[in-house]
């Protein structure tokens, strides 16, 4: 009997460099292809040309709600406020019953405030430990080794998020997945 364990993928960029655009083009390529795609998106927003903040889409339910607004005081930017709306939709969308017959959940972002145990950690912690799916976590570059070292129990790979080859190695993991589990029934 083969045993499927969860993998974890970190979908790594740097900031601002299109690894949520990317992330989006896989759940598309990957639906199309017939896997369940569960989990979050965080595309950022604009207002005249600038960062304004990040909206929130669950990939199974195709619900969006503005997730964070950057701060400001006069011209200074003081970081973000989180949107409870949009938290709670993140939090539905890696819920249990959201996520249960998932082939992948991707997590987008996984950044500084996960490594600090805030955002969506408690959530990922709990995928890893209970989920068969692929967990695919958008990461920065520079956070890469943080994160795998955080997870350094479970195995782990890194792609490059805006890589050509990226999306294609994916679909071929989960579709191996699927001829493995295929296998065990």
């Amino acid at each position: 009997m083969v045993m499927m364990e969860n993998i974890l993928v970190l979908w790594t960029g740097k900031k601002h460099s299109g690894k949520t655009t990317a992330a989006a083009k896989l759940a598309q390529t990957a639906c199309v292809e017939g896997f369940v795609v569960a989990g979050l998106l965080a595309p950022s927003t604009q207002r005249n040309g600038k960062l304004s903040g990040y909206d929130i889409i669950d990939l199974r339910s195709k619900s969006r709600a503005s997730l964070a607004q950057r701060k400001t005081d006069g011209n200074k930017t003081e970081g973000f406020t989180f949107i409870a709306d949009g938290l709670k939709l993140g939090r539905e969308a890696l819920s249990p019953a959201a996520t249960e017959s998932a082939d992948i959940i991707i997590i987008d972002e996984f950044g500084p405030l996960e490594l600090r145990g805030n955002g969506w950690r408690r959530d990922v912690d709990s995928l890893l430990a209970l989920s068969n799916a692929l967990i695919l976590l958008v990461v920065r570059s520079e956070l890469a080794d943080r994160v795998q070292e955080l997870y350094a129990g479970s195995p782990s790979r890194i792609l490059g998020a805006i890589e050509p080859e990226s999306i294609e190695k994916i679909i071929t993991s989960l579709t191996n997945r699927r001829h493995y589990r295929y296998l065990e029934g």
